[in-house]
């Protein structure tokens, strides 16, 4: 480990590994567009059936679970929210007379997924479990078998769930799932007209049943993916056609992946460099959610991502469970700030590929903090405490690397630089590092250095932010100092200078 961390404060001095520039690079300024970043940008989404593994219940929490959460809380001031759906959720039935908190069926043993979910008011205790968290809980638009059982279990969740309740979400990617589900003629209009009448009735039953509830919906939630084409459903015609005549919608919501596990594949290692790690695919990706997010400002709504991961189908060895995603998601996360989106929904399930944290011992898998979740304390403690953190992309020349400037106010206060060059593990050679000269306020007279690492992209363990371990196996995901604190920088008639080694990040602080 000691070639590995000393790597971390080499210097352009060593020619034959690192990159330098002597430019210096100047910050852009706020712009009039920029909008202040929500403090729970970073959120979760946590597949339905196995909602209750994550959370545990009111009698027996789920410790490690609240402990990652927590550190949210203590970052930023406030929990992530957390949405409560996925594919399971369309496969959910509600049944008030269920004793057991969630039956799970499954068709074929081997599947990520069941493909049938009961679940009884017991279900309801999981909220309890993780503290003072907003949650969006989801509704099975595609196969209940009565109108009864859905508006029971918006009712339970009301009853149950209290202020913690931010909002409901009915049904799953319909734009996509559809035509699996129903007739051949079902058309944009007939979900309009679907959604708008069951919406109805969910709220009927809250008002009769829930004196003073007043959740909303988080809507459509569709997915808008490279991948998904489907033809006559348009977002423009959604909301031209009726669709939510009462708005009832609190928040927008689409879900947005960057490819997804499925054959022909790529080796591993190159998905990685040039699906994840690569800063022009993120702008790529995002600019039709840009783009959207303004066309649709007029209703007032925030534009939310309430699903989103980096591979579809659940990730992929290698690809989603190694150093370079939590790269990848740090610089996707501050990209959407940038551009105003307001919150992104990391999607989580048991054994899943992707997941920020394996939460209980399953298939062998034992608890553990995995390697994204570093990225998204990363980002948090970029927005950090204050209400009033705004993000600035500072344009680079290469793919393979990405900075930005936050400001709090009107002063700035914070910069981050990713560089996203693969590096494994394994290399013999020396890590090479890139060279960068900011240009700062005078009155700026040094930086705290922290930096999120591991000895490679293509790593699994061993992954720290600032020094701090967030791992099970020392306590519990609470953090725990695992290396010396960095030395503030010192800023030079200001210029700001920083080292940065291929695959990994820097959050600097100024003062």
């Amino acid at each position: 480990m000691r070639s590995y961390y000393a790597i971390l404060a080499a210097s352009c001095f060593y020619l034959g590994v690192g990159r330098c520039s002597s430019k210096t690079l100047t910050i852009p300024s706020l712009s009039e567009a920029s909008e202040p970043v929500p403090r729970d940008l970073q959120s979760y989404s946590l597949e339905f059936a196995f909602f209750p593994d994550y959370a545990g219940n009111k009698s027996s929490p789920n410790r490690f679970s609240r402990n990652l959460l927590q550190n949210f809380k203590n970052i930023t001031g406030v929990y992530p929210r957390v949405r409560v759906g996925g594919t399971s959720q369309d496969n959910s039935i509600f049944f008030s007379n269920q004793e057991e908190s969630v039956k799970l069926i499954f068709q074929d043993p081997t599947a990520d997924q069941p493909s049938e979910i009961h679940y009884g008011p017991a279900f309801f205790e999981s909220y309890e479990a993780l503290g003072d968290t907003k949650y969006i809980h989801g509704l099975n638009m595609r196969q209940n078998t009565s109108m009864r059982q859905l508006t029971d279990a918006a009712v339970e969740a009301c009853r149950m769930m209290a202020s913690n309740l931010d909002s409901y979400e009915l049904g799953n990617e319909i734009n996509m799932e559809a035509p699996k589900y129903r007739p051949a003629n079902y058309t944009l209009q007939s979900y309009v007209e679907e959604w708008n009448a069951k919406t109805n009735a969910i709220m009927k039953a809250v008002e009769q049943n829930c004196p003073g509830a007043r959740p909303g919906f988080m809507a459509p939630s569709w997915v808008i993916a490279p991948m998904v084409k489907v033809e006559n459903w348009t977002l423009e015609e959604l909301f031209h056609n009726g669709f939510d005549p009462k708005n009832r919608t609190t928040d927008i919501s689409f879900h947005q992946y960057f490819g997804a596990f499925a054959p022909p594949l790529a080796p591993a290692s190159y998905d990685l460099q040039r699906t994840l790690m690569n800063h022009s695919n993120i702008v790529d990706n995002v600019a039709p959610h840009i783009e959207r997010a303004r066309n649709l400002a007029y209703l007032g709504h925030p534009y939310t991502l309430g699903e989103t991961n980096a591979i579809a189908n659940q990730g992929r060895n290698g690809v989603t469970n190694v150093f370079g995603d939590a790269l990848w998601l740090a610089d996707y996360s501050l990209w959407c700030a940038t551009n105003n989106i307001k919150r992104l929904h990391f999607h989580q399930g048991l054994n899943y590929r992707y997941t920020s944290w394996q939460p209980i011992l399953s298939k062998g898998e034992p608890p553990k903090t995995r390697a994204p979740y570093y990225g998204q304390i990363m980002v948090a403690s970029a927005i950090g405490h204050g209400q009033d953190a705004r993000i600035v992309n500072i344009p680079l020349p290469e793919d393979t690397e990405s900075a930005y400037g936050i400001y709090k106010g009107d002063k700035l206060s914070k910069l981050v630089v990713l560089n996203l060059q693969a590096y494994n593990q394994s290399a013999v050679l020396n890590r090479p590092s890139r060279d960068y000269q900011f240009r700062v306020p005078g009155h700026i007279k040094q930086a705290k250095v922290e930096r999120l690492s591991a000895p490679g992209s293509d790593s699994q363990g061993s992954v720290t932010f600032g020094g701090i371990s967030y791992d099970y196996d020392l306590l519990e995901g609470q953090p725990v100092a695992v290396q010396d604190l960095e030395r503030p920088i010192h800023v030079d008639r200001g210029v700001v200078r920083i080292s940065v080694p291929d695959s990994s990040a820097v959050l600097l602080t100024l003062s």
